[in-house]
């Protein structure tokens, strides 16, 4: 039953409504065509709950600006859209502890007093002076630059004081607000790490600084848990990335997405990472990037970044393509299927697949943009899906697939980023020497298959560029090119830019397996490379591409230019031609064979 409190002078005191706060699991969000999430204003909650009403506010992971819901039973609106994960807990709470609604009785209530008096169960109060004190924005305040610590926590003495804040001693601790808000802080050792969003501190854990008169330091124990607060050197800060924090020893790798910098905080200081070899790269991607995941990999010593990316962009060049589907748009019953969304995987030679259509009877012969032509008149409908699925899984001309990431990994052995990875994680990091990932909710452990380059099941071809600049001031005749390492590596695209914005493009090499073939004497000869002393050499053969000047005075043999760029793609397969994707690839060196043109 209510509880009636008779009071004398009710001036003097204050009735607040405590904010009501709830939580709700989210249990389904928008995702696109491709499985990406995005940014919706509609999702649902795993189970409803009476305590979320209209105009609540809501927190939580992923919401990053101030919003308010409405609520038709497990299904939520907010005021602007928002991009969640599924399975994250939201917080729900009154904007204004005055807010009136449907459920005012089962709020909350406290009476408090206004003046600094009145003694647990006294008989009388001091009346003084009448106060009529009314606060109307009794609410959180949040202080984006400081930090607050509370009473001790012992679990072997029972002590759990976490929940104590005294306003009798200093218990809070700022810094300057002109560097933004702190983003995250890093216990090491004895000092505190604090990551602001333009700035990085390091400030001692119970115990201060004295300096001698020289100048020099020395610390000292003191009762202050934070003590002296010192910069790091260099105008660099987290941003609003938090998640690319890693740490791997005594170094600390982040990202400062304004300054399109990586950086690595060591015993030496900042350093900006991204500047060896790739200061282009970032510059370009993360200021397209939504989320930047850092984490360390401890079975390969590298410490990996994946960009999550809010448009496509080109994947690697490769001849292998994977079985993709689309979403179609119009219904038909034509040659021509106008899809959804225009897919880069959809290529000439496919074949669709429905629930009414087997067997790869029906080919893609065309395809422009989102509109798809095939073989034969076949029924579709709207927002049926279709699979397309390749004749082989290695083409013969190389493709760009576009991606929504870019994953990449630093070596600090040799100081630079050492490659493209193929798979998109939300989030990872390494236990015990072992290396896990998150796809979405699952658990992936790496290095733990049997199939290599196979990651969350799906399976990427190793691919290497290399660009071939020795005597830069020379125009060269490449002839032939050899490498070092596992068989069936094949050269994909190998060119040289031309003076008219076009190129001296070669001729694909099949690799010494795949291009093997038996001639009329019944000796193994090879199309392509052709193994060698433990090497693979082959001849570059030019592409007939008459559109380029002077090219018709040149041989069949050779490529000419100041450079060559050469892209590598290894086709694991057995020596009977037979795919194997159990095979471990190697690549140690790679080399050319060129003579000065003449002409």
């Amino acid at each position: 039953m209510p509880l009636t409190l008779k009071i004398k002078y009710f001036n003097t005191f204050i009735l607040r409504e405590e904010p009501t706060v709830t939580t709700a699991k989210v249990a389904s969000v928008a995702i696109n065509d491709d499985g990406i999430i995005v940014a919706s204003n509609d999702i649902t909650i795993t189970e409803p709950n009476i305590d979320i009403v209209d105009g609540m506010t809501v927190h939580g992971p992923g919401i990053t600006e101030k919003i308010t819901c409405t609520i038709n039973d497990i299904s939520l609106t907010f005021s602007k859209p928002q991009k969640l994960e599924k399975g994250v807990t939201l917080t729900f709470s009154n904007p204004t502890p005055y807010l009136t609604t449907p459920f005012a009785a089962n709020k909350e209530w406290h009476i408090e007093e206004s003046r600094i008096k009145g003694g647990f169960n006294e008989k009388t109060v001091d009346f003084g002076v009448k106060a009529y004190a009314v606060d109307k924005k009794y609410n959180r305040n949040h202080r984006k630059n400081a930090m607050i610590y509370s009473g001790i926590f012992n679990s072997r003495t029972d002590i759990n004081n976490t929940n104590q804040f005294s306003i009798g001693e200093n218990i809070t601790k700022a810094v300057d607000s002109v560097y933004g808000s702190i983003q995250k802080l890093y216990a090491e050792d004895t000092n505190l790490l604090i990551f602001q969003e333009n700035k990085v501190h390091n400030a001692l854990i119970d115990k201060d600084a004295i300096f001698t008169a020289e100048g020099g330091g020395l610390s000292t124990t003191a009762k202050v848990v934070i003590g002296q607060i010192t910069p790091y050197l260099g105008e660099y800060g987290i941003g609003k990335n938090p998640e690319s924090f890693a740490i791997y020893g005594f170094r600390k790798y982040f990202v400062d997405k304004d300054r399109a910098a990586v950086l690595r905080l060591s015993r030496d200081g900042l350093t900006e990472i991204s500047s060896y070899g790739m200061k282009s790269f970032f510059r370009k991607n993360l200021q397209i990037s939504n989320r930047i995941y850092g984490m360390y990999d401890l079975h390969a010593k590298s410490f990996i970044l994946s960009l999550d990316l809010n448009r496509s962009v080109e994947q690697n060049k490769q001849t292998f393509n994977v079985e993709t589907t689309a979403v179609v748009d119009e219904t038909s019953r034509a040659k021509e299927i106008k899809l959804k969304s225009s897919n880069s995987r959809i290529l000439v030679g496919m074949a669709i697949e429905t629930k009414q259509i087997k067997n790869k009877t029906v080919i893609v012969t065309a395809v422009k943009n989102n509109l798809v032509t095939v073989s034969r008149n076949i029924p579709v409908f709207a927002n049926d899906v279709l699979r397309f699925v390749p004749g082989q899984d290695f083409l013969t001309e190389p493709v760009n697939p576009l991606t929504k990431f870019k994953t990449i990994a630093f070596d600090d052995k040799v100081n630079g980023w050492t490659s493209f990875l193929t798979y998109n994680p939300r989030f990872g990091g390494s236990i015990a020497s072992n290396f896990y990932t998150w796809n979405g909710a699952e658990l992936y452990k790496h290095y733990s298959n049997d199939n290599k380059n196979t990651f969350y099941e799906q399976f990427q071809p190793s691919t290497v560029t290399i660009i071939s600049n020795q005597n830069p001031s020379l125009v060269k005749h490449y002839k032939t090119i050899n490498y070092e390492g596992t068989n069936n590596w094949k050269v994909i695209d190998m060119f040289s830019p031309a003076d008219d914005n076009n190129n001296y493009n070669a001729y694909p090499i099949p690799g010494n397996i795949t291009g093997r073939y038996f001639d009329q004497f019944g000796v193994t000869s090879f199309a392509g490379f052709t193994p060698l002393e433990k090497k693979y050499y082959a001849n570059v053969i030019i592409n007939d591409t008459s559109t380029i000047t002077g090219i018709s005075s040149l041989t069949t043999t050779g490529v000419k230019g100041f450079f060559a760029e050469t892209t590598l793609e290894h086709q694991p397969v057995n020596n009977d031609k037979t795919s194997n994707r159990k095979k471990h690839a190697e690549l140690f060196s790679v080399g050319f064979n060129y003579e000065q043109s003449l002409y």
